[in-house]
């Protein structure tokens, strides 16, 4: 299995600034074909997820649960609040600390069940992560 991280916001400049990747496993990168989904299908979501975007990567971290929510369960999971949007993370546990997206949720209705499975979605492919750095090692593009 091949796991590595890439960009996802597709300006060079800003890429080498901040420190957010997605996930890709396997030549599979499920963030950026969701974010791309979420941007034509609800834009105003997308929107307001892109500005919580960019306050996490220009920040170290983030606290304000009206942008960021920790995990009850799985703390070591993140996600990122825009609208109905939401977008998943965590942080690599090296000195780096690159921010992870992990996938997107649409959060249509409050079911605490579906938050969960999204959480630990998340949270499965953190370990995903985790165990492939400790055997090979991160590659970015």
């Amino acid at each position: 299995m091949n796991v590595r991280l890439v960009y996802i916001i597709r300006k060079p400049e800003w890429e080498r600034q901040h420190r957010l990747r997605a996930i890709e496993i396997n030549g599979k990168c499920a963030v950026a074909d969701e974010l791309g989904d979420l941007a034509r299908l609800h834009k105003d979501d997308f929107d307001r997820l892109m500005k919580v975007v960019h306050l996490v990567a220009d920040s170290h971290r983030v606290i304000n649960p009206r942008h960021v929510k920790q995990g009850r369960k799985h703390r070591s999971i993140y996600e990122m609040r825009g609208g109905h949007a939401r977008l998943f993370f965590f942080y690599t546990p090296d000195t780096d600390e690159i921010v992870v997206c992990t996938h997107t949720y649409w959060k249509a209705k409050p079911s605490t069940q579906e938050q969960n499975e999204a959480f630990e979605k998340a949270d499965r492919l953190r370990k995903r992560y985790v165990d492939s750095e400790s055997s090979i090692g991160t590659k970015e593009r």
